[in-house]
Parts: C-alpha cells; sequence; structure tokens
C-alpha cells in the first residue's frame, strides 16, 4: 500500500511545526513539498540513527563508566565476603533450635531464591504467550478483582471498625463508576495490544533476549546475594553489629539501589531492544537495518547503554529510599512512635508519587532512545514534546493495557512467594524460628518472582508503547508496511478517540476507513 491508495487518500492537512522529526530523515527520496510545509514525514521517512560503536558516539557515558565500576565492585565483594559467609554458614543444620529469624542458613536460602527465580521466570514465560491471546479478559478481570478485594475489604471494614468501612465504600463506588467509564475503552487498549503482539510475533527473537536478560538478572540477584550476605556476616561478627542510626540507613540504600540499579538497567534493556523490534516491523525496509535484533542488543550495550544507566540509576534510588521509609515506618509503628510514624508515612507516600512520575518517564524516554537513538534527557523532552503537540497526553495516561501486565506480574510474585516460604518452612521442622524466617524466605522470593515476571510482562507494555510512538511519529509508515493493521487502528481510534485523533490533524490525512474486512480485532 502506498500513499496514493484509498485509506491514505485526501488532502494534507495543516500540522503544526513538529520539533521531534527534526531527525527524520529519508534515505530514498526528498520529502513532499505537502510535507515539507507542514512538518508531517512521508510513509518513507523514518527516524535515522547513526550507529557509531566508537567511544565518541556513546550517549551518557558517564553513567555507563559508572555503571561497569559498580558491577565490579560488586564481583569482587561478592566473592570476598559472600563464600566465606557461605561455608561457615553450612557448618550448621538448616533446622538448628538456636538459629534466630535473621541468623539462617545461608546455603538453604540460596537455593530457595535461585529456584524461585527460575520458577518464576518459567512461569512468566507462558504467561507472555495467554496475555497474547487473552488482553481483553484480562484486562476486565483486572478491573473486576480490584472491585471484589475492595468489596471484601469493605465487608471486613464495616465488622472491625465501621467508620473505615464507610470510607472504603466510597472508593468501591468509584472503581465500579471507573470500570463504567472505561468499558468502551478495554477494546481500543486490546487493539494496541494486538498491534504490538503482531511486531513481537514476527521476531521472535526478542523472546530470546528477554530469556537472556532473566538469566542475566538471575547472576545478577546472585552476586548482589553474595555481597549482601557477606556484608550481614561481617557486620554480626563485629563489635558495631548493633550498631544503627544515620550510618546504617545510608548503606541500606546504598546496597538497595545497588540491587535495583543492576535489575532495571537488565530489564530495560529488554525494553529498549523491544522498542527496536517494534520500529522494524513498523517503517518501511529502508529502516529495518538500523532496527535489527542484533544491531539493536548492541546499541544497548555500546551506545545507549549510559542512556539506560542514566535513567535506571534515578529510578533505582527513589526505590531504595521509599524502601527504606517503609522500613522506618514499620518500626516507628511498632515502637508507637507518632511522630516518626507520619513523617515515614508522608516520606512514603511522596516517594511513591516521584517513583511512579520517574518510572513513566523512562518507560517512554527509553522507547524514544531506541527509535531515535538519543541521550536519555534529550528523548525525555523529546516525547513530551511529540505528545502534547498531537494532544494525545491524556490517552497514553489512560493505560489500561498496564491492568493486565500488573495483575500477570502480581500473580507470579505471589507464586514464587508461596514456593519459596513453603520449601523454607518444610526444611526448617525443629526451629522455633521456622515460621519467621519462612515468611521472610517468603517476602524477598515475592520480590524475586516480581522482579523476573516484570520482564516479560516489559515486553507488552513496550511493544503497545512503542505502537502509540511510532503512530504519532508516521502512521503512514504503517500503511506502507502492515496497511491491515493501520487500517483497524484507524477503526480504534475513530471510534474511541475522535475528537483527539481530528485534533491531532490525522483525520484529514487518514480518513475514516469505509470498512474493515480484517478480523484480527474481532473486539473493535
Amino acid at each position: 500500500m502506498t500513499e496514493n491508495s484509498p485509506l491514505l487518500s485526501g488532502p494534507a492537512p495543516i500540522y503544526p511545526p513538529l520539533g521531534p522529526f527534526n531527525d527524520i530523515k529519508s534515505p530514498t527520496s526528498p520529502p513532499s513539498s505537502s510535507s515539507t510545509d507542514y512538518g508531517f514525514p512521508p510513509a518513507d521517512e523514518y527516524p535515522k540513527v547513526e550507529f557509531n560503536s566508537g567511544w565518541s558516539g556513546w550517549k551518557d557515558r558517564g553513567f555507563a563508566i559508572a555503571f561497569w565500576i559498580h558491577f565490579v565492585i560488586v564481583v569482587i565483594l561478592g566473592f570476598a565476603l559472600g563464600i566465606r559467609a557461605i561455608r561457615i554458614g553450612m557448618d550448621r543444620p538448616y533446622d538448628d533450635p538456636t538459629r534466630t529469624t535473621f541468623d539462617y542458613n545461608a546455603d538453604l536460602f540460596i537455593r530457595v531464591f535461585i529456584g524461585a527465580a527460575a520458577f518464576s521466570g518459567l512461569v512468566a514465560f507462558f504467561a507472555f504467550f495467554i496475555l497474547q491471546k487473552c488482553a481483553g479478559r484480562i484486562i476486565k478481570c483486572s478491573l473486576y478483582m480490584g472491585v471484589v478485594m475492595q468489596i471484601l475489604l469493605c465487608i471486613t471494614l464495616f465488622i472491625v471498625a465501621w467508620p473505615m468501612g464507610i470510607i472504603t465504600l466510597i472508593f468501591v463506588v468509584i472503581s465500579i463508576w471507573y470500570i463504567y467509564y472505561v468499558r468502551n475503552r478495554i477494546a481500543f487498549a486490546e487493539a494496541h495490544i494486538q498491534v504490538g503482539c503482531a511486531a513481537l510475533r514476527s521476531h521472535p527473537a526478542i523472546l530470546g533476549v528477554a530469556i537472556a536478560m532473566l538469566i542475566v538478572q538471575l547472576i545478577w540477584v546472585f552476586l548482589w546475594g553474595l555481597m549482601a550476605l557477606g556484608f550481614e556476616h561481617f557486620l554480626n561478627g563485629s563489635e558495631n553489629s548493633k550498631s544503627h542510626g544515620v550510618a546504617g540507613g545510608l548503606f541500606a540504600i546504598l546496597l538497595l539501589t545497588s540491587l535495583f540499579w543492576g535489575a532495571l538497567i537488565f530489564r530495560n534493556i529488554t525494553h529498549f531492544v523491544t522498542a527496536c523490534v517494534v520500529g522494524q516491523w513498523w517503517f518501511t525496509v529502508d529502516a529495518q537495518r538500523q532496527y535489527a535484533v542484533q544491531t539493536s542488543v548492541q546499541r544497548a550495550f555500546t551506545t545507549n547503554f549510559g542512556t539506560i544507566s542514566f535513567g535506571s540509576l534515578v529510578l533505582a534510588f527513589i526505590k531504595a529510599l521509599r524502601v527504606v521509609a517503609q522500613i522506618n515506618e514499620s518500626n516507628a509503628r511498632q515502637n508507637r512512635n507518632i511522630i516518626l510514624l507520619l513523617i515515614s508515612c508522608i516520606a512514603v507516600c511522596v516517594l511513591r508519587i516521584f517513583e511512579g512520575l520517574v518510572r513513566y518517564l523512562n518507560e517512554w524516554a527509553f522507547i524514544y532512545a531506541a527509535l531515535t537513538g538519543q541521550s536519555f534527557r534529550t528523548a525525555s523532552r523529546s516525547f513530551l514534546d511529540l505528545f502534547q503537540q498531537r494532544g494525545w497526553t491524556m490517552i497514553i495516561n489512560d493505560d489500561l493495557a498496564g491492568h493486565a501486565l500488573t495483575i500477570v506480574t502480581i500473580a507470579i510474585g505471589f507464586i514464587a512467594a508461596a514456593v519459596g516460604g513453603i520449601s523454607v518452612y518444610v526444611a526448617m521442622p525443629h526451629s522455633t524460628s521456622r515460621a519467621a524466617i519462612a515468611g521472610m524466605a517468603a517476602f524477598f522470593c515475592f520480590k524475586i518472582g516480581i522482579s523476573m515476571g516484570t520482564i516479560m510482562a516489559s515486553i507488552l507494555s513496550s511493544g503497545v508503547r512503542t505502537a502509540f510512538v511510532c503512530f504519532a511519529m508516521n502512521p503512514a509508515a504503517l500503511g506502507a508496511t502492515h496497511p491491515e493493521h493501520l487500517q483497524n487502528l484507524l477503526d480504534a481510534w475513530y471510534k474511541f478517540h475522535p475528537q483527539e485523533f481530528a485534533a491531532s490533524g490525522f483525520a484529514t490525512y487518514l480518513p475514516k476507513p469505509a470498512g474493515s474486512t480484517s478480523d484480527i480485532y474481532p473486539n473493535v
């Protein structure tokens, strides 16, 4: 299909100048006069990525250097301190009655953590295919399950403390209204999920990248665990093992930032490569070489590794602060310290908001960096400008697809927690603290399961969001490569967001299809 086909017919609209398209170049032919006048690229244009693997071509390279130095330090400390701690811990049996909650057998916990990570990774792998087949049903299920859980909580609170039950009832009513309000947009979200799935199915190599990142993340958790275990054993054996306060809090923040930084980088590499895969599927043949899986992986570990490290470090630090604040909140609640509890609750709330904002910015910025090769700060500004100029900011915020991915990820976390907690509890029949130890193991296994599940779920999320970005960049390119998918996306936009679509100027350039014979989106 070309620009002269019926689907792309109609006079060109007057578009506002689009800054992000300044870097878009056509390798085959110069843009038409209408495209030049209105800043809208023709079907054969795509973001030109200059892949320079030399050191001068690396974006945000200072953060790349910092991570690899940090990685080497973790490996050295892990083997220097962690191996010795494991050998000492193996001298005592699993169910030694004298063991306390934090005096655990390192060998048992490492086996449980590795087993939970492997099992949750396997479950996440199968969940990926389930999401492709049942996206709409899972979205509905996630919305309904949220209401059901709120109703159960409301009933419980009415029995225990009826004033809290009234407050919960208000949230139940709001949730029911939200489901009624967005019920028709479920099919819109499902349509874009199907576009992402179509792109991913055409490039099965992305599954290999995701699995490789799962393995790398497992290795990272193991190495970091060795280091943390070595520090724990070293501090317990020192005279300052009971020391707390500012130094202990800063040390905890440092350790947690290290863990989250590595985990987020390897997850975001999958996110980055997935965005490139969708770009290869979306744009014309001339663009496919720069978005090939092998080239994309090279970019993720070289020229744009600093970009990924930069965004991941910011989010990792905020996550570490939030976890420490939650620990302080729990301690304040146990000690009945009202002032510290109030400060901790406010800190947790504020940090959750910042964490959500930074995560939102990172996900879209990495997509734009993958498609254009820009640095983190430039890509962050570019994607915001693009969607503001199109008038689609509220649409990308209404992420119903995220509900389906969230419920699957949480389910994987609970499965890993159940496997890890039960395993530790069964392995320690004679320990008086086995319930507390098993609970702690279940908590860490839940975190591991969430991390593993997030990698697989992020593939689909990346595909959906990249489809949004590509559609905002150049929808005509999809008409040249996969016209049936463009036709069905237009059906979805005209049905569910006609005003926003018209305001963007696309309604004149891409008129509503007379009829769709494709059945790939039966619910639209």
